[in-house]
């Protein structure tokens, strides 16, 4: 007999009796990963020192993410700034270095937080980073739980040379339609 008791999904707030190993509506495992819209704080995670040789990396990210006309917030070691899409809907991307590339490039990453893996929508990743043109969907463990991330890495150099308000517009869009589908149009991140 099921319990009296229900759980409100995190994702997707369908109710759940006590007893369910999983969401009735979006599976995510009862009692896993609760979306937590400030892991985005750790998406810049570790990477390798620019050579002193190489530009100034922090002051060419924030003089490409001023050009962007967003609002900019520190955030770990980079910065994080939010996109308004259409729909009311908002999504954070957070921009910082990435260490260097096989060329000895200086990186930086722009990483926008897309929702809590579950096993189920590993797929779906896979089967939207085979259309992927630039960036790709990953997973990154943020405040202990895994989530899908959208990743897209440039070389320093070609920042002067790109529309920040459109990479930025460009890597929002993609990491919200992965949450849009993934919390059921739920605006988190």
């Amino acid at each position: 007999m099921p319990s009296s008791v229900t759980i409100v999904c995190a994702r997707c707030t369908s109710a759940n009796f006590g007893t369910d190993r999983f969401c009735v509506g979006c599976g995510l495992p009862i009692g896993g990963a609760q979306p937590d819209a400030d892991a985005g704080a750790d998406a810049l995670g570790p990477y390798e020192a620019p050579e002193p040789a190489d530009p100034d990396v922090a002051r060419a990210i924030h003089v490409f993410l001023h050009r962007s006309g967003s609002p900019l917030a520190p955030s770990g070691r980079g910065w994080r700034t939010t996109v308004i899409l259409g729909g009311d809907r908002r999504q954070a991307v957070y921009v910082g270095p990435a260490g260097i590339d096989a060329e000895r490039r200086a990186l930086v990453a722009f990483v926008s937080v897309c929702g809590p893996v579950v096993e189920r929508d590993c797929r779906i990743l896979l089967k939207l980073n085979a259309r992927m043109i630039d960036g790709c969907f990953a997973i990154r463990v943020l405040r202990g739980e895994e989530y899908f991330v959208f990743v897209e890495n440039l070389p320093v150099e070609l920042l002067p040379h790109l529309d920040a308000a459109d990479v930025l517009r460009r890597i929002a869009a993609a990491a919200d339609g992965l949450e849009d589908r993934l919390s059921r149009g739920r605006d988190i991140y």
